[in-house]
C-alpha cells in the first residue's frame, strides 16, 4: 500500500489525532500492541524550547468520617441494590435442569447485606490465604489440628461459591459485545470516584498492567515478560501506585481500544500508532491541568512526544533505536553495544529534532540510553547514590567499570530527565505490586468477567481507598498496613451487615454477642453431647456433620488397648439457654466453653 494513500482512522478520544498502523511493528501477530517503526531523523534543530510544566503535589480530599464510608464511595449501596435486582431476575444463566446434588436445588434471593457480607469474604480470603477456597470453611477439632477461619460463621461456603458464580454486575438482558462490558459502570464509578478524593499532581506514569486470566476468552493477551504472562491487558494512567483512569485493551481490534472513525490520511497531520494513540486517550480522561508524564520505549517517539505537547502535556521517556530518533543516536547505541563508544561515563550528548520542540538525549550509564523529552534540556543534574553494577563483563560497560573502581557504593551525578524517569515510571507497577500483595489468589477460569471484576477493580479500590488514607488526613488513626486496612474493613462490613449470624445458626458454637453474665445452666430436656468435652468453646465454627463424624481407624493395632477404643463423649440433659448448647452440669464444662477463644 502507497503510505501516502494509508488509511487510518480517528482518535475516538480526540477528533484532532489519527491512528495508522503503518508506522509500527506488532508484537505479537494475534495482538494489535505495537511499538513505532520509524525511520531515523536526518535533519535537527539548532536549539531546544523546553516546555515548562510546574511542579504541582498531589491533593488528597477531604475523606468520609469512617474506613466504610471511605470502602462504600468506591462500592456504594445504590450500585449493589442493582447487582442484587440483577441476580435476583435472573441468577442463573443456563436454565438446564439442575443435577440432585446442585447447589442451585438451595438458590435463595439474596440481598444487598449479603452481597457486603460477600465482598468482606472475598477480602478476608486475599488476606488468609489457603490452597483452595474451601479449607478456609474447614474446622478443627481435638482430632484436627487447622487453622479456623471466621467468615464460616457469617456465610456458608455453598452460598458462598453460589453467589460467586451467580452474581451480576450488569443488566442481564443488555447486549454484550466483550467481557469488559459486564463491568463498565462499576469500573467507571470507581475512576470518577478516584479522581473525585484525589487531586493528581504534574508527575504522572503511563504504562500496562495484566489481570491473571487463564480461561477462554478473545480479549486476553500473552505478555511473556510480564509477571502475570497470560490474562487481560489494561492501559493505566497512575501516581505513585494509586490508579486514576484506565483503558481495556482489546487485542483483536485491529485500530486498537481507542479507534474512531475511518478516514484517508494527509500530509502533514500526526499520526499515531493503535498503542500510542493510548497515552493522549488517557490523559484526556484527567481534570484539565499541565501534567509531564513518563513513559517506556513501548510507546516513545517524537511524533507522540509532539502530538501531547500540543495538548499541553509535557513528557519524558526511554526510546529505541527504531522510534525515529536521530541518526546519529543510533549509530551511537549500535557502537555501544560492540564496545566501541568510547565516552567516559556519564557523558550524555543532546539533539533538539528539527522543530525544536521534542529534545533527543544520549546518556553513558551501564549501556548508553536513549531518552525523549519535552521538559528536560539535559543540561541539568541530581547527585544520586549508585551502587556498583554485579556484573561487569559487557563490552560496553567498560566505562562504569572505571568510574566505580573497587567502591561498590559512590555518589554520581546523573541527568535531572533519568533521574525524575526512575523516580516516576514506576506509578503503575508500585500499584500493580500492592495488588499481587492481598488479592483473591485462586484461579478463575471461567467468565473472565469475574476476574477483571475481583482481580482488578475490587483491588483497585481497596488500594486507592488505602492510600488516600494513608496519604491524606482522614478522622481515624492511619493505617499504615494494607492488612491492618484490609481487617479492618471487614470488621466494620460484618459489624454493619450480619444479623447475628442467622444464616449459619446451626454450623455456630453458640452465641457470642450477648455479654457471658446474660448465659444461663437450664435443664433442656433432651441428652446431648457436651460440646466442652468435644472442645469446642463459645463462637467458634464447626460444621453440623463434625459432632457425628467416625473417627478414623487406626492403621494397626497396639499393645495398650485403651487407644483403640475410641472416645467416648459424656452426654447431659443440661446446657446453656442462649447458646442451645448441651454442657455438663458437674464440673468446670461451662467455665471451659464460655471462655473466651
Amino acid at each position: 500500500m502507497d503510505p501516502s494513500c494509508a488509511v487510518a482512522v480517528t482518535n475516538q478520544f480526540d477528533d484532532e489525532l489519527f491512528i495508522r498502523v503503518d508506522n509500527s511493528s506488532r508484537e505479537h501477530p494475534s495482538d494489535n500492541t505495537c511499538r513505532p517503526e520509524e525511520p531515523p531523523l536526518t535533519t535537527r534543530g539548532t536549539e531546544f524550547k523546553p516546555f515548562e510544566v510546574p511542579f504541582r503535589a498531589p491533593e488528597v480530599r477531604p475523606l468520609p468520617n469512617t474506613p466504610l464510608a471511605l470502602f462504600e464511595t468506591f462500592i456504594p449501596l445504590s450500585l449493589v441494590e442493582k447487582w442484587v435486582q440483577w441476580t435476583n431476575q435472573k441468577p442463573f444463566s443456563r436454565y438446564s435442569t439442575p443435577s440432585r446434588y446442585s447447589r442451585r436445588l438451595n438458590w435463595t434471593p439474596t440481598t444487598s447485606g449479603e452481597v457486603y457480607l460477600w465482598l468482606a469474604a472475598l477480602i478476608y480470603i486475599g488476606i488468609h490465604r489457603e490452597r483452595r477456597i474451601q479449607d478456609h470453611w474447614k474446622t478443627y477439632s481435638l482430632c484436627t489440628q487447622r487453622p479456623s477461619h471466621a467468615i464460616g460463621r457469617f456465610m456458608t461456603y455453598d452460598r458462598f461459591q453460589l453467589l460467586f458464580q451467580n452474581i451480576r454486575l450488569c443488566d442481564p438482558e443488555k447486549t454484550l459485545s466483550s467481557e469488559f462490558d459486564r463491568i463498565d459502570e462499576w469500573s467507571n464509578h470507581i475512576q470518577q470516584s478516584s479522581l473525585s478524593l484525589y487531586q493528581p499532581g504534574s508527575l504522572i506514569a503511563i504504562d500496562e498492567c495484566m489481570i491473571r486470566y487463564t480461561g477462554r476468552s478473545k480479549e486476553t493477551t500473552k505478555v511473556p515478560n510480564k509477571p502475570i504472562p497470560v490474562g487481560y491487558k489494561v492501559w493505566v494512567v497512575a501516581q505513585r501506585g494509586y490508579f486514576l483512569s484506565w483503558i481495556w485493551h482489546l487485542p483483536k481490534k485491529a485500530m486498537g481500544p481507542v479507534a474512531g472513525l475511518m478516514r484517508r490520511k494527509r500530509p502533514g497531520e500526526i499520526y499515531l500508532n493503535p498503542t500510542q494513540s493510548v497515552v493522549p486517550a488517557l490523559t484526556s480522561l484527567l481534570p484539565e491541568q499541565l501534567y509531564h508524564v513518563f513513559l517506556d520505549n513501548l510507546f516513545s517517539s517524537p511524533s507522540l512526544f509532539l502530538a501531547l505537547r500540543q495538548r499541553g502535556i509535557g513528557a519524558t521517556g526511554t526510546a529505541r533505536t527504531n522510534c525515529g530518533i536521530d541518526k546519529l543516536l543510533t549509530q551511537h547505541k549500535a557502537a555501544d553495544a560492540k564496545g566501541q563508544l568510547n565516552w567516559p561515563w556519564g557523558t550524555l550528548k543532546s539533539i533538539p529534532t528539527p522543530d525544536n520542540l521534542v529534545n533527543q538525549l544520549a546518556w553513558k550509564d551501564n549501556a548508553l540510553v536513549l531518552m525523549l523529552s519535552t521538559v528536560h534540556t539535559g543540561r541539568q543534574l541530581e547527585q544520586r547514590i549508585r551502587r556498583r553494577p554485579a556484573s561487569l563483563t559487557k563490552p560496553q560497560q567498560k566505562a562504569i567499570k572505571r568510574e566505580f573502581g573497587d567502591d561498590p557504593i559512590k555518589q554520581l551525578p546523573v541527568p535531572t530527565a533519568t533521574a525524575e524517569y526512575n523516580d516516576n515510571m514506576g506509578g503503575v507497577d508500585v500499584g500493580d505490586q500492592l495488588r499481587s500483595y492481598l488479592g483473591f489468589d485462586h484461579a478463575i477460569r471461567r467468565g473472565g468477567w469475574r476476574a477483571i471484576a475481583f482481580g482488578f477493580l475490587l483491588d483497585t479500590a481497596l488500594i486507592n481507598t488505602y492510600l488516600l488514607q494513608l496519604r491524606g488526613s482522614p478522622n481515624w488513626a492511619v493505617f499504615d498496613s494494607q492488612v491492618s486496612w484490609r481487617q479492618q474493613l471487614i470488621n466494620e462490613l460484618i459489624e454493619k451487615h450480619a444479623t447475628g449470624g442467622s444464616s449459619r445458626q446451626r454450623y455456630r458454637s453458640g452465641n457470642d454477642a450477648l455479654p457471658i453474665s446474660e448465659h444461663n445452666l437450664v435443664r433442656r430436656g433432651t441428652s446431648s453431647r457436651c460440646v466442652a468435652c468435644q472442645g469446642f468453646r463459645l463462637g467458634q465454627l464447626r460444621s453440623a456433620s463434625q459432632q457425628y463424624r467416625r473417627q478414623r481407624a487406626p492403621l494397626e493395632r497396639v499393645s495398650d488397648d485403651s487407644l483403640n477404643r475410641r472416645q467416648r463423649v459424656r452426654q447431659s440433659r443440661f446446657g446453656c439457654d442462649v447458646c442451645n448448647v448441651a454442657l455438663c452440669r458437674v464440673g468446670d464444662c461451662w467455665y471451659k466453653y464460655h471462655r473466651a477463644n
